[in-house]
């Protein structure tokens, strides 16, 4: 109970980044099991409203390429119909020289705010992935950026259907530190953990099946994935010398697996 009151408290209390900046990040994550099969226009209006602008992925400036391989794993985008966006980073962006895009990212850093760089992938013009990868300060409660996201993902995970009276969802967390692994299966306990540590690796992973294609008897529903790096010491040190700037590193992707 005492695990759970923590959770609880933390979340509320939220990381100390500007508030539209953790907007943002909601409107790419736990708003986005909202946006799962809404056409183009509709993921266009969400995610312009939230701040970000759309980029083509082919400009995407190797500083910034570079820092996003620091997360462990993620789900990869491998439709051809996908769009890309990024958010505190300017139209202009690719233009700018090795040294200039360091200094602009670290600048960001160094002011306390978040860049966001979103894949939105599409079947049939209506939304069935959207992945986020996300580079944030390194501030000492930093964590709560990323079990805010969590939390409310969670919660908004749906029911998974019944078959021969169990339910068919599923959701399991690990965190790394050092050489050291644990695995969660109770959701309260493992944010609870996540936010009191200083570094800390994180994988979270949830999947539920809401019905089955009566036509091709394929199970339908939803998931999402979530990593997170907060560097230690040693970790940073490689950061700084290959992106020169240090930042937690995270990535979070919503997926709606089947038909739509």
């Amino acid at each position: 109970m005492a695990m759970v009151a923590f959770a609880f408290l933390a979340c509320n209390e939220g990381a100390s980044v500007p508030s539209k900046d953790k907007k943002a990040a909601k409107a790419v994550t736990s708003q986005a099991f909202d946006l799962l099969g809404s056409d183009a226009a509709t993921v266009d209006k969400a995610l312009t409203d939230a701040g970000y602008v759309e980029l083509k992925e082919s400009n995407m400036n190797g500083v910034v390429a570079r820092a996003l391989k620091k997360v462990r794993k993620g789900i990869k985008a491998e439709s051809s119909a996908e769009v890309m966006y990024i958010y505190n980073l300017p139209q202009d962006y690719e233009k700018m020289t090795e040294e200039e895009s360091t200094e602009y990212v670290k600048g960001l850093m160094d002011k306390g705010k978040c860049m966001y760089v979103v894949v939105v992938r599409y079947s049939n013009n209506k939304m069935n992935m959207l992945s986020t990868r996300v580079i944030a300060p390194l501030k000492d409660n930093i964590n709560l950026l990323f079990t805010e996201v969590s939390d409310e993902e969670y919660k908004k995970m749906p029911e998974g259907i019944s078959v021969e009276g169990q339910k068919m969802q599923h959701w399991v967390a690990y965190t790394f530190s050092g050489d050291e692994e644990k695995e969660f299966t109770d959701h309260a306990e493992f944010v609870a953990a996540v936010a009191k540590a200083k570094t800390i690796g994180v994988e979270e992973e949830a999947y539920s099946v809401t019905k089955v294609n009566l036509t091709s008897g394929e199970p339908e529903g939803i998931a999402y994935y979530n990593v997170w790096s907060n560097p230690d010491e040693e970790e940073q040190e490689s950061m700084l010398k290959e992106n020169g700037f240090v930042a937690a590193i995270g990535a979070f992707s919503v997926v709606y697996q089947g038909n739509l």
